[in-house]
């Protein structure tokens, strides 16, 4: 059964995939000039999550820790092996994720506190498709 990427993510999230990259072995030899390539064919598409989380708590500091508590779980995710995943209607078999990164803004801050009480972190989660 497939895991709904809003169950691990949340609803404020954006979900694309990148095409395929060629992959290509080049190999040298001494006394000619240039390379050969050898063409390995495609492997599989990097699928990227991008978004915000947010979580509320008492004060900031409980906001926090909720939200590293969140992260954590996700973070969970990059240990497991290839599971199936769906997104508005869309089936992502066989994924792996591979990254988390958190997005900083523009002063180097990666968490914020908004006046509603809630710990905000913009985030992106790359995954490859195993087919």
């Amino acid at each position: 059964m497939a895991t709904d990427l809003t169950t691990i993510f949340g609803t404020e999230i954006k979900v694309y995939l990148q095409p395929r990259q060629a992959h290509r072995q080049y190999v040298g030899f001494p006394g000619v000039h240039g390379v050969v390539a050898m063409h390995l064919g495609t492997r599989g598409r990097q699928l990227v999550i991008s978004g915000t989380l947010a979580a509320t708590g008492a004060n900031y500091n409980a906001a926090r820790t909720n939200l590293q508590t969140w992260l954590n779980s996700i973070e969970e995710y990059l240990n497991i092996g290839y599971a199936s995943y769906t997104y508005c209607g869309h089936t992502y078999d066989y994924l792996v994720f591979d990254r988390l990164q958190l997005v900083p803004d523009n002063t180097g801050k990666a968490f914020h506190f908004t006046a509603a009480g809630y710990v905000t972190c913009q985030f992106v989660c790359y995954g490859t498709l195993l087919q």
